[in-house]
């Protein structure tokens, strides 16, 4: 049987703390969800009852939406839930295993690199565009991509830290089915 340890079991205060942050952006996914749901569904039973709207719905809800989607892409990351192969890494030995964490990690990180550089320029070029309705800079829909890929690198360079040290690698996708 194969178990899989949860992000911060058995370790100090750092961890903790780590979990109060990704339990705070859990909390925020709900959030932009909400928001979602009612812009948009108030703004459909508006039109049809009222014959009216709510102007900023279609900014806000999409805004909410890019958002939810960077901010869970991090827990993904985080909780090493995101899709992968591994019907070749799995018959490797621990050393050899541990190798191709490490370097498809520093792709990763490589990657995670220019995204930000690419998303801070986008997020620079952004604000001096406003949006038509709220009056909002479009480069907010930038900074979820640059916030996303600063916490991924980060979390990115923990996990090779943590592999350097001697710890074991995550399992990136699990052979065990989760609905069985």
């Amino acid at each position: 049987m194969q178990t899989v340890s949860t992000p911060g079991t058995g370790r100090g205060a750092m961890s903790r703390a780590l979990d109060l942050v990704f339990r705070i952006q859990r909390w925020l996914m709900v959030a932009c969800l909400v928001v979602m749901v009612v812009l948009l569904f108030g703004n459909v039973a508006l039109r049809y009852l009222f014959n009216s709207g709510i102007n900023a719905s279609d900014e806000l809800s999409r805004l909410a939406f890019v958002w939810l989607i960077f901010i869970g892409s991090v827990l993904a990351v985080r909780n090493h839930t995101h899709m992968g192969v591994t019907m070749l890494v799995e018959r490797f030995g621990p050393g050899a295993r541990r190798a191709t964490h490490l370097f498809c990690q520093v792709l990763i990180l490589a990657v995670l690199c220019m995204w930000i550089k690419g998303s801070w320029d986008q997020t620079a070029i952004g604000m001096g565009t406003r949006l038509p309705v709220t009056g909002l800079p479009s480069g907010v829909f930038n900074l979820a991509c640059l916030y996303a890929a600063i916490v991924m690198a980060l979390l990115t360079l923990a996990d090779i830290v943590l592999t350097l040290g001697g710890a074991e690698p995550p399992l990136d996708a699990s052979a065990v089915d989760p609905l069985s």
